[in-house]
């Protein structure tokens, strides 16, 4: 995992006081992501979703924003933490288990991580279809070397299928997830996405 690295990068952050901190996790999961941006709020850097202009890239940079009063969060977290960026004393995270929420955080954890599944759901877009859709060109130009044969031919049509098949399954199960996300975030009384500033 590459949680020694978003830490040394957020701590980086807090040090220069950064109006924004952009990030890329480069270890699966947002659960573990989501506990990150937990640590980053403590340090007054709220998490705001993908950082303009890469999210269709397969692994996005996120934004953090600065908050007004990040210098004095920082300096709370500091002194109610001495040692940090230490593995064994991030704040409400298990001691020594890294970026596992204690049952405290938890519940705000979860609120993160709703908010990013809300964010990876908007990466399925029509931009995935046309894709899928332009297969059977790109299967046509490929057949033209080889030589068209009913067979060949058969054979792209099924891949072309099979992809059409699981752009639709991953389509009802990215509506789904969004929906109980969102419902979660509804009923904390969160808005997500946040409205662009005026």
């Amino acid at each position: 995992m590459d949680e020694r690295h978003l830490l040394n990068g957020l701590m980086k952050a807090v040090a220069e006081e950064k109006s924004e901190y952009v990030v890329r996790p480069f270890f699966p999961g947002m659960k573990k992501f989501a506990a990150f941006a937990y640590i980053a709020e403590r340090f007054g850097y709220r998490y705001m979703g993908h950082a303009p202009g890469n999210a269709a890239l397969n692994n996005p940079y996120f934004l953090f924003q600065r908050a007004s009063d990040a210098r004095e969060r920082a300096a709370a977290t500091m002194a109610s933490r001495p040692g940090l960026p230490g593995k064994h004393a991030l704040p409400g995270m298990r001691p020594g288990r890294g970026l596992t929420p204690d049952a405290a955080a938890q519940p705000e954890v979860d609120l993160l991580y709703s908010r990013m599944i809300i964010d990876a759901c908007s990466r399925y877009n029509p931009r995935v279809l046309s894709n899928v859709l332009l297969f059977p060109v790109v299967a046509a130009i490929f057949l033209i070397f080889p030589g068209y044969t009913a067979e060949r031919v058969v054979i792209a049509g099924g891949i072309w299928l099979a992809l059409i098949t699981l752009y639709l399954v991953g389509l009802s199960v990215t509506r789904y997830r969004r929906a109980k996300h969102l419902a979660r975030l509804s009923a904390a009384g969160v808005e997500w996405p946040p409205r662009a500033a005026a």
